[in-house]
């Protein structure tokens, strides 16, 4: 059986670019080592309008965003895909302008995640420094969204055209085309570890807190059983991190009815 994986690539430079051969050479690992098609979708095509920041789509549904029949599209394609590549440059140690404008649009994600069951590899390249800030984003990102990132990859744009570089990159793509093959071939929902259950219940709090400014959210949550249950789905959790989980739950529950929480300075 063929699998599809969806590549969301987030650089202006498109086919030129360094990122898109990363996910070339990725993809020929992939493709040698399982039958696979990878679509390449540019975040570019998609014209996605800026994120105004006011939030409606967390209140009130995406539904009601103004740019909801883009996004919408996108969303779809990672639903139907049977695994994502997010891919974006390192500009001034962060995702691309396009990326981040895209992560944006999905904060809905982030209060109400889909993609359980769902596998990913985050890949970025750069001329210089930054790779390992930015897949270390990308990783965080996604996998509130409810993917499993199996994989990570960032390359060095100013050699990748060296000789001695290529077996090094090649190593490096088949290692990722393992991992994802492997991830794909494990149906099994992942066991939360402690950052995953306490990133549930800071949310959960949030949630419970906001009901009547985000009913929305709210709705959503009680109707997906989220509110009883001790992560999003039915799994075995480590009663030691579940318990962790839960004092720092209820520390930042303290915290904010007594309004002990200070700026940032």
């Amino acid at each position: 059986m063929t699998m599809n994986i969806l590549a969301i690539i987030g650089t202006p430079t498109r086919e030129e670019g360094y990122t898109t051969r990363t996910v070339q050479a990725l993809e020929e690992s992939i493709c040698t080592l399982s039958d696979a098609t990878v679509e390449y979708l540019y975040l570019s095509d998609l014209q996605l309008g800026g994120c105004q920041g006011h939030l409606t789509c967390v209140k009130h549904g995406e539904q009601q965003c103004p740019f909801y029949s883009d996004v919408k599209v996108l969303e779809q394609k990672m639903l139907n895909a049977d695994a994502v590549i997010f891919a974006s440059p390192v500009h001034c140690f962060n995702v691309s302008t396009l990326m981040k404008n895209m992560i944006d649009l999905f904060v809905y994600q982030m209060h109400r995640p889909a993609f359980f069951g769902k596998q990913a590899v985050v890949v970025t390249a750069a001329a210089g420094a930054g790779q390992n800030d930015v897949l270390k984003y990308l990783r965080k990102t996604v996998a509130i969204w409810g993917f499993e990132v199996v994989g990570k990859l960032g390359t060095h744009a100013g050699l990748f055209n060296e000789a001695p570089y290529q077996p090094k990159l090649k190593a490096a793509t088949d290692k990722v085309a393992g991992q994802l093959i492997a991830g794909l071939e494990n149906k099994k929902l992942p066991q939360p570890g402690v950052a995953e259950l306490i990133n549930f219940r800071v949310w959960r709090s949030v949630i419970k807190r906001t009901e009547h400014e985000s009913p929305y959210d709210y709705k959503h949550w009680q109707q997906a059983g989220w509110f009883k249950q001790n992560y999003y789905y039915a799994t075995r959790i480590n009663p030691l991190a579940n318990s962790l989980a839960s004092f720092i739950e209820a520390m930042i529950n303290r915290a904010i009815r007594k309004v002990s929480v200070k700026p940032s300075t």
